[in-house]
């Protein structure tokens, strides 16, 4: 059975690109646009790997990072942004707090070679 990933990002074109290049690696995906979704998203779909979006509106992914920690459900985070490292900085911190490490991040714009690294060798999907 693949493995999942869940792609939560406001942007329909980065899940979009996201999803085409993780089929490739032979991962199934989802993709959630609505940030106020997302952790409900995340219980029903129980990925093995979570894309998310740092900055959305409504909600951010700080609180959503939190939230989803809060599940105890297992999966990789990776962590996406094409702004500033205060966002990393906070997300550092609430990963600390739920005792787990700084997850990596995927900064936008990424180029395609980026995202299969950070797939690849980290999730053994390759």
């Amino acid at each position: 059975m693949p493995r999942k990933l869940l792609i939560v990002d406001d942007q329909p074109g980065t899940t979009k690109i996201v999803g085409i290049i993780a089929q490739r690696l032979g991962l199934e995906f989802k993709a959630v646009h609505d940030p106020c979704l997302a952790v409900a998203e995340f219980i029903a779909y129980r990925p093995d790997i979570l894309i998310l979006d740092m900055i959305m509106p409504e909600l951010d992914g700080i609180d959503i990072l939190n939230d989803v920690l809060l599940t105890g459900f297992p999966a990789s985070i990776v962590l996406s942004s094409g702004y500033g490292d205060a966002y990393m900085a906070l997300a550092a911190g609430v990963a600390r707090y739920h005792g787990i490490p700084t997850p990596p991040m995927l900064r936008k714009p990424f180029r395609r070679a980026e995202l299969e690294e950070l797939l690849c060798p980290q999730f053994a999907v390759c």
